[in-house]
Parts: C-alpha cells; structure tokens; sequence
C-alpha cells in the first residue's frame, strides 16, 4: 500500500524549536522508515498518533506494529472513533488538515483561474481511496446538468465531452484552479481528511462532499457545503452548494487554523507531559530524517 512520503510529523513550538513529541500519520513501512523510527526513540522522542492516512490505524491499513502500545495518544478524524483507534490513551477530533493556514491559502493573493463550475482533484496512484469509480458515475450526471467539471490528475486520459481533464498540477495552479470553481467536489471515502477540502474552504469555495467520507465530515454544514450520498443526487448537491449565501472562509478561519489545532494538540500533549514550554500552541513539520522539514 502506497503512504505518504514520511511517516513521521515533528512537534515544535511557535518558533521552530523542537518538543520531545513525533507523531505518527501512517503504518512505519519498510527498512528506512524502520530506522528512522528506532532513531527518534533513542533520541528520546515520544510518540502519538494523528489519523492522516486512509483508517489507519484501523484493520486493513496498519502494518504488523501495535501502534496501540507505540502512541501514547490520538488525533483523529473519525465519526466512530473506537472502530479504528486503539482503546488506551486521550483522543482529540484534531486532523492534519486543520493545520491549513489561511493566510497562506488566501483567496486575496491567488489569482483563481475560472476553468470550470465544480473542481474534483483525484490522484492517479490512488483511485481507491478517491473514489474514482463514483466519479465516473457523476460526470454524465453533473455534465447533462450543464455544468463545467474539471477533474485533477485522474487515473484515465480521456475526458467525456464537456469535461476537462488535466494531469497533476502545482500546488499553485491547483490552488488557482479551486479559487475559480464554484464548488468542490469531493467523492472520497476511504480518505482520512484531504487536506484539499480545508484549502478549498480557505479559498471561500464551497464544497460537496460524500457522507461517508472518514474525515472531513467536521468541515460540512449549512456554512460551508452540503453532503451527498451518490450519483443520483450530486446534482442536486452541487446546486444546493452553489446558491444561497455561504461562507466557507469565514467558518474554517473561525474554527480551524494552525494556532487553535496546535492549541488543541498541545492540551492533549500537556496532559502526557505537564512539563512542556509555557507556549500557546504548537506546530507541525514533516520529518525527513534530518532534511530541512516543510512547516505546516
């Protein structure tokens, strides 16, 4: 099973120094990963988990380590969270995605490129976990609707007519092109929380989104969007999404952000280690075996 490039996120304080914390977001696959993770026990680090791929750590998407006994806590996105996380240790409904920052992702300073009405951003290596089946099944729905669809980075090349697909863009352009849609479309289920629906809400783009989705579903409500359940109503989703008044950025700005998930995290950290920094929240940075990590 294909994981995100490093498992690992470091924990820092607002400034960049480094907390005794690492947290886990996917299985520890293969022998550099396995290394990497004997190495930052011996140098002291403890370890909590964060949901951030698929169900790990649920059945089906771990490997053979019991991540129960590794973390000491959880951050998660689940509805049902005892179906997936181990029974020992504090939970928070805190996800990766919630670190989005929208004065990054600001739909002041991106120049949103109109290209279509509803924007679906697959990825071609996991077509499973996108829901790439249901995709296919909304595009004649949502084109006979008269609508615009672009779908990113899909695993074929062929578009129906009407329909535009466009291979895997830079995290610009991709911005560009959710900031000039008028909904995004996200058909996942088996994703633990896309970090592209939080953008999106950044960007004052509403979004629709499958109601079975893992994670995610906290972002959704009258603010930002509405649910479906198939391709028999994502019509009328994608209607419903695109009237009326919403604000999407205004909602996730209020809720979400680096500064209130890091206060979050750390609440939860400072309960396993009450001797942590007087800071007000901390930041996440993805590990890569002493690289230059990127900041989130």
């Amino acid at each position: 099973m294909k994981v995100e490039a490093t498992p690992f996120l470091r924990v820092s304080d607002p400034a960049g120094r480094p907390l005794p914390w690492v947290l886990v977001r996917a299985p520890v696959t293969g022998r550099a990963r396995h290394a990497r993770l004997a190495a930052l026990a011996r140098d002291g680090h403890r370890f909590a988990g964060m949901t951030s791929y698929a169900g790990f750590p649920g059945p089906g998407w771990r490997d053979e380590r019991d991540y129960g006994l590794l973390c000491e806590a959880w951050f998660h996105c689940f509805r049902h969270p005892d179906r997936h996380l181990p029974p020992h240790g504090p939970r928070a409904l805190v996800s990766e995605s919630d670190f989005t920052d929208p004065r990054r992702v600001d739909p002041a300073r991106i120049a949103a490129a109109p290209r279509a009405d509803v924007v679906c951003v697959c990825a071609a290596h996991l077509a499973d976990l996108k829901n790439w089946p249901l995709v296919r099944r909304c595009l004649p729905r949502l084109l006979a609707a008269g609508l615009r669809v672009l779908v990113v980075d899909p695993p074929e090349r062929a578009a129906p007519p009407g329909a535009e697909f466009t291979p895997r863009l830079p995290w610009p352009h991709l911005l560009a092109a959710v900031a000039g849609a008028r909904c995004l479309l996200v058909p996942a289920v088996l994703d633990a929380s896309p970090r592209v629906l939080a953008e999106a809400l950044c960007l004052d783009v509403p979004v629709v989104v499958n109601r079975s989705i893992l994670g995610g579903w906290k972002y959704v409500n009258a603010f930002t969007g509405v649910f479906f359940d198939g391709a028999d109503d994502v019509v009328q989703a994608v209607t419903a999404a695109c009237s009326g008044t919403r604000r999407p950025r205004a909602y996730f700005t209020a809720h979400h952000g680096p500064l209130r998930a890091g206060a979050a995290v750390l609440a939860v950290l400072r309960r396993l280690q009450p001797d942590l920094p007087a800071v007000s929240h901390v930041l996440l940075t993805a590990d890569d075996g002493g690289a230059r990590p990127e900041r989130r």
